[in-house]
């Protein structure tokens, strides 16, 4: 994993190492990050009550949440270059409020409070990006790239009280874990300037890091304990940034 990650690194430099050779486009984008599948999923209070025995949860309760990248790529052929991006997100949970309730009716307690930290997911991956004018301005952009994502899950930490007296806490520890990922992209360049441009684009990220989460021991066996989360970590992207064109010279003859 680690040669694969200095592989990566390589690529990314490499498009502008050579970027006097070729057409190279160096960009920054911002946006919002809207988690797909069972990780942006929540579960209802009563669907996590137990009475006997703990229940996992599939679902990541991952909010819709921002996230930065930057990309480098080198354009070796009139559309075609080579490159790589670098990406981070964080996404707070929803649903918090499902989960103390839950919590509270399984353990039969007065009062539990839930706290939460976030996810944090960083990714970089080198690929083939494509460029096509469609107007003297404006071209089409598009991207398949595959590398490497680092995920971290959040810790939950629920405080329980009973009768004035507070009981031991339940706390679902943060977990991280390294997998391969997919970035699929699309959008559009407007050239402001010669070397200045703006962007907006869609993407789809893939990853599937399979955790092992730690939890403090409880003394009620009841309620949600998860103790692994081997669910797609995917979302659909929607972003807007600036790029700069560093163009080829052409030699005079």
């Amino acid at each position: 994993m680690t040669k694969f990650l200095y592989t990566a690194l390589a690529l990314c430099i490499a498009s502008v190492s050579y970027g006097q050779k070729g057409t190279t486009i160096l960009e920054f984008d911002g946006g919002v990050s809207m988690p797909l599948g069972n990780w942006g999923k929540t579960s209802t209070a009563s669907s996590l009550q137990t009475l006997n025995g703990t229940k996992s949860d599939d679902h990541g309760y991952a909010n819709t949440s921002g996230f930065f990248s930057a990309d480098g790529a080198w354009f070796f052929s009139k559309y075609f270059g080579i490159g790589g991006m670098f990406k981070y997100g964080t996404y707070n949970l929803k649903g918090v409020d499902s989960l103390s309730q839950g919590y509270e009716e399984s353990f039969d307690v007065d009062t539990t409070r839930t706290y939460v930290t976030n996810y944090k997911v960083w990714s970089i991956m080198p690929g083939l990006y494509f460029n096509m004018p469609l107007m003297s301005k404006l071209s089409l952009t598009a991207n398949a790239l595959i590398g490497i994502a680092s995920a971290k899950t959040p810790q939950i930490y629920v405080n329980i009280e009973d009768g004035g007296v507070t009981d031991p806490p339940v706390i679902q520890y943060s977990a991280s874990k390294v997998a391969f990922a997919v970035d699929l992209g699309l959008g559009f360049r407007y050239y402001i300037i010669r070397c200045l441009s703006v962007n907006l684009k869609a993407d789809y990220f893939y990853t599937k890091p399979d955790f092992t989460i730690n939890n403090t021991q409880r003394y009620t066996n009841t309620g949600r304990e998860v103790s692994s989360y081997n669910q797609p970590l995917e979302s659909i992207n929607f972003s807007a940034g600036l790029a700069y064109t560093i163009w080829r010279k052409h030699k005079k003859t």
